[in-house]
């Protein structure tokens, strides 16, 4: 019998070839779908400026500590290409310096990097509500064509004053009968970020992980230095009796004369790294005291028992952590007769606990990592990590006002009355409020340090609108802002260098035309309409940065630095 032809069968499991017309209707269909999803889904944005620095970078040049190791950005300098410190002379020379050590670096061989490129969820408002602290793109109001990111502070039909670097909120009910600041009202409370927004949001001070090897002054030093050895990147006290370590503001940074006298300091405020080459080529900035820190060290105990206390003074208060075998504690101390300005020495009350939780203590040769965060006006303490316990105290816009400044809320109206620029706006007020004392503390066993540190948190400045000598809008009692039902108000993290919802001064014709702000308000007065963003020019909410600058110093082939892809929070 002879054998079945085998070409029917293969002819079975043939594929027809593709026309011409059905590889084009592919095509159009993929580019067709690709287009539908970065108008309706995700959009790339490039980062152009640094008002969101460092969160999000725009254009900007990468320094690389040669004693630290340590990596900073510097923001690029925008004059004409004749300016000596633009980024566009060939020839440039910014003067810039290690955060860490102050040691002087020139940048006249560090290659422009572009800013960062982030995705976007677009129309993500459309089907969920934005949440406060989000990182948000939209049309520029004073000009449609262009888009703006910055983070989001105040929502819908809310009022929001920013003071002494926080955000303040309250739902406004009626008129004021009164007619006095709605900063004196019932109802504010503040406005605290999540654990995961502030963990992102910390701005470093100081770390010893990044001490030169070579001795260097940094700002840790011992009132008392027997038995310590402060040896870079490990401090070791081998004593037996109380022994304490102190952040000491005062010591100097660097010598860098371009620098103003008080970023010369280790001072602890609102400085970026950023800005440096903002300020060697002449560019003013403001510079705030800030309070709201994160202090954090490794602390390994060379014997049984050991006692550990984080303790910072400020706000003319002092708060602190008691870290014992069997417990942990949160306390505070507010001075005796309500003061706490901060301008001189106070008699302070005596310590009230405010949280207590179970700790096992120090494991003996051990390193346990601690930190104490102060912000928001909440403490709380992580060890290895986890959030053992938190404790807040509710201050008002006016204590807080009086505690940072040493004004109260009268003083400061009746001072701004007849004025246009912004009292509030003088830095110089704030030092009554500044961080006095910050220390680590230890008792009953010697003990060595590693990863001793400060970071700090975002700090929205007060400020004169330029060009109209009236104080920045929700920076000052009389500028109060009180939001629409689809109002929004952005900030940026770089709050020294961002023109943000306090400083814009116009809306464009068109958008007021399209988008009016609703009236009237519950309080009587008609709704903004310069300096917040209706819910029709929001585009979207930024998450992540899927293309951060390139290395161009690393190689003779420029790579993106992988290592720098993160999600915005």
């Amino acid at each position: 019998m002879s054998k079945p032809s085998a070409a029917p069968a293969q002819s079975s499991h043939q594929h027809p070839a593709e026309t011409v017309k059905e590889t084009l209707i592919s095509i159009v269909i993929a580019f067709t779908m690709a287009f539908v999803f970065r108008g309706f889904v995700i959009e790339a944005f490039v980062i152009p400026t640094g008002s969101m620095a460092p969160t999000l970078m725009g254009a900007h040049m990468r320094y690389h500590g040669s004693k630290s190791g340590y990596d900073w950005p510097v923001s690029a300098v925008y004059p004409t290409p004749n300016d000596p410190t633009s980024y566009q002379n060939p020839q440039r020379n910014i003067a810039v310096t290690d955060p860490i050590t102050g040691e002087t670096r020139a940048s006249s061989a560090v290659d422009l990097s572009s800013g960062d490129r982030i995705l976007v969820l677009k129309y993500l408002y459309s089907i969920f509500d934005p949440k406060r602290y989000d990182v948000i793109v939209f049309k520029n109001p004073f000009d449609p064509s262009q888009n703006y990111i910055k983070r989001l502070v105040g929502l819908p039909n809310e009022q929001v004053a920013l003071i002494d670097g926080d955000v303040f909120v309250r739902i406004p009910q009626s008129a004021d009968p009164n007619d006095v600041s709605p900063w004196s009202l019932p109802g504010w409370s503040i406005a605290r970020k999540s654990t995961v927004q502030q963990r992102a949001l910390w701005q470093m001070v100081y770390d010893s992980s990044y001490e030169a090897l070579s001795p260097a002054a940094g700002p840790w030093t011992t009132p008392d230095p027997e038995g310590w050895t402060l040896k870079p990147r490990e401090y070791v006290y081998t004593g037996s009796k109380r022994a304490d370590l102190v952040f000491d503001q005062s010591r100097q940074r660097t010598s860098l004369n371009a620098m103003p006298p008080p970023w010369r300091t280790w001072a602890i405020s609102d400085a970026y790294a950023y800005n440096e080459a903002l300020l060697t080529a002449g560019q003013p900035l403001a510079r705030f005291p800030v309070a709201d820190v994160r202090v954090h060290a490794g602390i390994k105990p060379q014997g049984p028992g050991l006692s550990t206390s984080i303790s910072l003074a400020a706000r003319g208060h002092e708060f602190r952590a008691l870290l014992a075998p069997g417990k942990v504690e949160i306390q505070i101390r507010a001075p005796i007769g309500g003061g706490g300005g901060g301008g001189g020495p106070a008699v302070m009350g005596p310590w009230s606990t405010l949280e207590t939780a179970a700790f096992a203590g120090f494991p003996e040769s051990t390193v346990t990592n601690v930190e104490l965060w102060h912000a928001d006006q909440r403490l709380t303490v992580f060890i290895n990590g986890t959030n053992l316990l938190h404790a807040d105290y509710d201050w008002t816009p006016d204590q807080r006002l009086r505690f940072a400044t040493g004004l109260s809320l009268a003083d400061v109206l009746r001072r701004q009355s007849g004025l246009n620029e912004n009292i509030l706006a003088d830095s110089d007020l704030y030092a009554r409020g500044a961080i006095r004392d910050l220390r680590f503390t230890f008792e009953n066993a010697p003990v060595t340090l590693y990863r001793v540190g400060v970071d700090r948190d975002l700090y929205f400045q007060p400020a004169t609108k330029s060009g109209q000598s009236q104080p920045a809008l929700a920076t000052s009692p009389v500028t109060t802002l009180t939001l629409g039902p689809d109002q929004f108000f952005p900030c940026g993290d770089n709050s020294p260098a961002s023109l943000d919802g306090r400083l814009m001064t116009h809306v464009d014709p068109w958008v007021y035309k399209e988008f009016p702000p609703a009236t009237p308000s519950p309080t009587g007065a008609p709704y903004s309409s310069v300096g917040v963003i209706p819910r029709e020019l929001l585009l979207g909410r930024a998450f992540f940065v899927y293309w951060p600058s390139l290395l161009k110093d690393r190689g003779p082939i420029p790579v993106t630095d992988f290592g720098r892809m993160r999600f915005i929070w």
